[in-house]
Formats: C-alpha cells, structure tokens, sequence
C-alpha cells in the first residue's frame, strides 16, 4: 500500500515567479496553474490513499475554488 501526504501551501507554489511588493503577498492567491500541477504529481505517484495539508475548499484566496475537489 502506497501512501502519499503532500503539503500543497494553498496551491500558491513555491512563489518565485512572483513578483510581489510586499513580502509574503504571493501566498495570498493560488494559481490555476498550480493546482494542475499538483494534480499531475499526486496522479504520477500512484498512491492508495492521498492525505492533503493546507487545501482551501473555497475562500477569496483560492477564487472560490475547493481545492480538494479540483484535484
């Protein structure tokens, strides 16, 4: 049996291709972008059961998106 736990940050990314004024302004929106490749990694590892840490299921932050059922 495969497990995989994974910290997904919000789906914000690692942030450096942000460019933000403010330091720690890039964690406060998730990229669509960040989420397909989140979803691509979790498929990739072919794990049993997935448990996810820091998902949004709906805030401004990730544009009203519940993370857990994007990916």
């Amino acid at each position: 049996m495969r497990l995989l736990v994974y910290n997904i940050r919000y789906g914000v990314g690692d942030g450096a291709s942000s460019a933000v004024p403010l330091p720690g302004a890039r964690y406060l929106f998730a990229e669509a972008a960040e989420l397909d490749r989140i979803a691509a990694f979790i498929a990739e590892q072919n794990a049993d059961i997935v448990g996810l840490i820091e998902v949004d299921v709906g805030s401004m932050r990730s544009g009203r998106v519940n993370q857990a059922e994007f990916i």
